[in-house]
């Protein structure tokens, strides 16, 4: 196993989900390689600081269960979206890391928010069930509301629901905190300004693992065509590498933007001027390419890297 691997069972360690035998061989590499032991102990910091200022949290009841059941859906829509075009390698990059990261954004989001909630919770509220008053900040506002109990006799109803707040955070790119919230944005499917602003920022430090596979992923599934092409231009320089040229041949497959094609091919054709085997996957790949410029330079790459 190489590094990257150990990083991310040092996500899992903390979240619960590492099997007891692969925790064993992560303490002999944490204690053998510097660069894995530190983020060890930045992710072990960031948990130490939320469970400190969790400690008074009160979760509506079913809270928890209906962000479950919006990962799960969205996750849902991300894979239904997916192409059947997709290299070994390229699939690998979104398989149970994505899931988790997934996972992580979802509760860290719902741990700040909350906190927000309880620090600006109005100090003259009504009488009532306190801790339900306090999630609820005077410039939030509640969405997804469902009714989980309601009592006809005393008139009482439980209800959950999702509450959001502005929030502003300024920091670097080396700042974790900042990079996740960045990460939240290129979610957020109903803004792609957020999304093409966040892409642009995300590309200035393209070399960050985490950033370059938010990238590609964003390169990939974003919907919005601006957001696609921005990520693809933070990533040219990487096409060599293996998982981004899977990207970028999914890219020139599948993307229903010809301008984005032709600078997927550009890509792919600059950054691997000899490889024959790739060659012949993008002359047969792009051989039904409405778009002729794709087609010649199909041919012109299958002449060239013999």
């Amino acid at each position: 196993m190489n590094c990257r691997e150990y990083q991310h069972q040092i996500t899992l360690l903390f979240y619960e989900e590492l099997p007891d035998k692969a925790q064993a061989g992560l303490q002999v590499h944490l204690e053998a390689c510097g660069a894995c032991q530190s983020v060890y102990e930045s992710e072990k910091n960031m948990h130490s600081v939320l469970a400190e200022d969790a400690s008074g949290w009160d979760f509506p009841s079913d809270l928890l269960v209906e962000s479950r059941r919006a990962l799960a859906d969205e996750l849902d829509r991300i894979e239904k979206k997916r192409s059947w075009w997709r290299v070994p390698a390229f699939s690998v990059v979104f398989t149970p890391m994505r899931l988790l990261e997934s996972a992580a954004l979802v509760a860290m989001g719902l741990a700040l928010g909350v906190y927000v909630s309880n620090i600006q919770a109005p100090s003259n509220a009504p009488s009532g069930n306190a801790s339900n008053i306090s999630v609820i900040p005077r410039d939030g506002s509640v969405s997804n509301v469902q009714v989980v109990n309601a009592n006809p006799t005393t008139g009482e109803v439980e209800l959950a629901g999702e509450v959001s707040q502005p929030v502003r955070f300024q920091g670097s790119l080396q700042d974790d905190t900042v990079r996740r919230l960045l990460f939240g944005a290129l979610r957020d499917v109903n803004n792609p300004g957020s999304r093409l602003r966040a892409v642009e920022i995300l590309a200035q430090k393209p070399t960050d693992e985490m950033i370059e596979e938010a990238l590609i992923n964003a390169m990939v599934y974003d919907d919005n065509p601006g957001v696609r092409l921005r990520a693809l231009e933070g990533l040219k320089q990487y096409a060599a590498e293996e998982h981004v040229r899977s990207a970028f041949m999914n890219t020139l497959a599948n993307d229903d933007n010809p301008g984005i094609r032709v600078e997927a091919i550009e890509a792919l054709t600059k950054q691997n001027a000899k490889d024959n085997e790739l060659a012949k996957t993008i002359e047969e790949v792009t051989k039904k390419d409405d778009n002729p410029y794709i087609r010649t330079k199909a041919l012109q790459f299958v002449g060239t890297s013999k």
